[in-house]
């Protein structure tokens, strides 16, 4: 008698450890992917736990704001209070009782926690990133699910690998606490519980109803875009189950937090938002529309079909779905799909259609679910032919199947690959050399050359092939000057300069390579070793005042010509000042390039 083993794995604890292996690649980069948006989500719960209050006064003084606070806000009640809406915390918040257990258990088991310091940011920065990633997790494992409803088990699998791996699910919701992450897992939620309810009987019905209210009253509390979803639940609801929509309603209680939230501290239902934006932050123009529709979809460092390219299957899917609209499923589907169109429309009119500082289209995160969701539809249609090549197909199937879907897969992927790994200049992208959010530096934002795709893959190129910065031999080599100041239109300025208080002015250092080794300029992405102008302002008795740095341009070799880049703001007070430029090797301290510093004088306020 032989003895059989059986080596199959529970389907249970396969699923627990693709979970597994998604979090550990969204962690892999090892760094926490945000903002100053992201900042307040991932304290608010810390705050509230040690300090038993919901202000965030104590962060008044502390080094957040030394020198923005933007995103904090004084509360019309006194109090200071997030800027941005608070349903992140809330979401995350059973999370953070764990975090701030092991804070008290482990390492502050005898003394209080100071929020405040800057010693305390490698723990923020560290829950932050985890949060955000189980967050992420979960939403992907709650899209599966809804998947499987309607979808066979390799259809949904790869809707799901698109929607976790392809989009910028990876490098917005999984790298920190952003709005969007926590508003897909409720989105998703929400379409999950409703879908079971429709494959439920009537008494299961009402549970399932409960929890997508629960879910959908989130929505608004986590972002305001989002309420769009909320209203398209609400209007499926009604329709479809009438007098058992008390328990979607009963649900919608999970709202009440922000609710009270924005009454206490501003006294609307809008929030730090009323603040942030005194103005309404639409234009309804042409030239807006123009603008901003193209920028949100193909800005070559933007655009989402740049960015995601596989995600134009989701308008198949879309057209395929509709085929089957008077279903209850596609009812639900076609109303979120309405609500995700609108979304993109309202984007066409936003006057920051570019998110702000982020990695790609931030605000095109909203859609994700339920685009990658429609994805299902065309796969299920064109399943069969997409890997059957035996089957004879129209030249146009044949492109569209066996071509473009593989390379817009492969692509979408290793955007957000080089997004995660070649995180250094990532964000660093958007305002170096110049700030992309600025209106006279937008252009940035349609450059074909130096994109933030290209720049971050130049990033991961040199993690992996390092360049030879740290060589003796390169470093001794490194030499250059300065041979004059030039304003933006390369007109050379003289040893003096007048300018008004506080003025804001393009300038340009004209640089010449004359040693052996290369110089490598801000494309390269290697923040160690870009060669760079410092320049510092000092006062007439010689105390420095502030620095400005010039970027550098390019790959240079000796005897090479060059500019150095940069926005300078110059002194406030009314005075005489200068300016002592030099060339530099960033982060490589004994490697200044020049021997003397190249001296401008500045006549602030006044003629010379």
């Amino acid at each position: 008698m032989k003895l059989k083993i059986n080596f199959a794995i529970p389907n249970n604890l396969k699923y627990s450890i693709v979970l597994i292996l998604c979090a550990g690649i969204y962690f892999a980069n090892s760094v926490t992917i945000g903002s100053g948006d992201t900042v307040p989500n991932s304290l608010i719960a810390f705050n509230f736990l040690e300090n038993h209050t919901v202000n965030l006064d104590i962060f008044r003084k502390s080094y957040f704001c030394v020198s923005t606070c933007a995103f904090f806000v004084e509360g019309n009640n006194g109090h200071l209070s997030s800027i941005y809406p608070i349903g992140t915390a809330i979401v995350s918040f059973p999370l953070y009782l764990i975090f701030y257990a092991y804070l008290k258990l482990i390492l502050y088991a005898s003394s209080p926690i100071d929020l405040t310091v800057v010693k305390f940011d490698v723990y923020r920065l560290f829950f932050e990133k985890l949060a955000a990633l189980i967050i992420t997790v979960i939403t992907v494992a709650i899209f599966y699910l809804a998947s499987r409803l309607k979808f066979n088990k390799s259809i949904s699998i790869l809707s799901t690998f698109i929607f976790a791996f392809a989009t910028n699910t990876w490098m917005i919701s999984s790298q920190a606490l952003w709005q969007h992450g926590s508003s897909n897992l409720a989105l998703i939620s929400t379409i999950f519980f409703l879908l079971k309810s429709n494959y439920s009987s009537h008494k299961s019905q009402k549970i399932w109803l409960l929890l997508a209210g629960i879910a959908c009253g989130l929505l608004p509390g986590i972002r305001p875009t989002s309420t769009l979803y909320a209203v398209a639940a609400i209007v499926y609801v009604i329709f479809t189950y009438r007098l058992q929509s008390i328990f979607f309603f009963a649900g919608l209680v999970s709202g009440l937090p922000s609710i009270l939230w924005n009454l206490y501290f501003f006294g609307n239902l809008t929030g730090g938002y009323a603040k942030m934006f005194p103005e309404l932050p639409y234009v309804f123009t042409f030239n807006s529309f123009f603008t901003s529709s193209l920028g949100t979809l193909i800005s070559p460092s933007r655009g989402l079909i740049v960015y995601s390219p596989i995600l134009l299957y989701s308008l198949p899917g879309a057209k395929q779905m509709l085929k089957f609209r008077t279903t209850k499923d596609e009812n639900l589907l076609g109303c979120m799909t309405i609500s995700s169109a609108l979304i993109i429309l309202s984007y066409c009119f936003y006057r920051i259609w570019w998110g702000g500082c982020c990695y790609g289209p931030r605000f095109m995160t909203d859609i994700l679910p339920v685009a990658c969701y429609l994805i299902n539809y065309f796969l299920e249609r064109e399943w069969i032919n997409l890997f059957n090549w035996q089957r004879e197909l129209k030249l146009k199937s044949l492109i569209i199947l066996r071509l473009l879907f593989p390379i817009f897969l492969i692509f979408s992927i290793f955007v957000q690959i080089v997004g995660a790994f070649g995180f250094s200049p990532g964000v660093y992208w958007n305002v170096y050399p110049l700030d992309a959010g600025a209106p006279k530096y937008q252009y940035r934002l349609w450059a074909l050359k130096d994109t933030q795709i290209e720049r971050n893959s130049q990033a991961l190129f040199h993690l992996i092939f390092k360049p030879p910065i740290d060589n003796p031999d390169y470093i001794k080599g490194l030499q250059g000057i300065i041979k004059g100041i030039t304003d933006e239109q390369n007109q050379l300025l003289t040893s003096s300069i007048s300018v008004q208080p506080n003025a804001e002015k393009l300038l340009k250092v004209k640089l010449e390579n004359t040693g052996l080794s290369t110089w490598f300029g801000y494309e390269s992405a290697l923040r160690k070793g870009e060669i760079r102008v410092r320049g510092h302002f000092y006062d007439i008795n010689n105390h420095p005042v502030s620095e400005v740095i010039f970027f550098v341009s390019g790959m240079h070799k000796q005897h090479d010509l060059t500019y150095a880049i940069a926005d300078v703001i110059f002194p406030q007070e009314k005075g005489i000042y200068k300016l002592g430029l030099e060339i530099v090797a960033e982060g490589i301290s004994h490697a200044f390039l020049d021997n003397q510093p190249y001296v401008v004088k500045i006549n602030v306020g006044g003629k010379i």
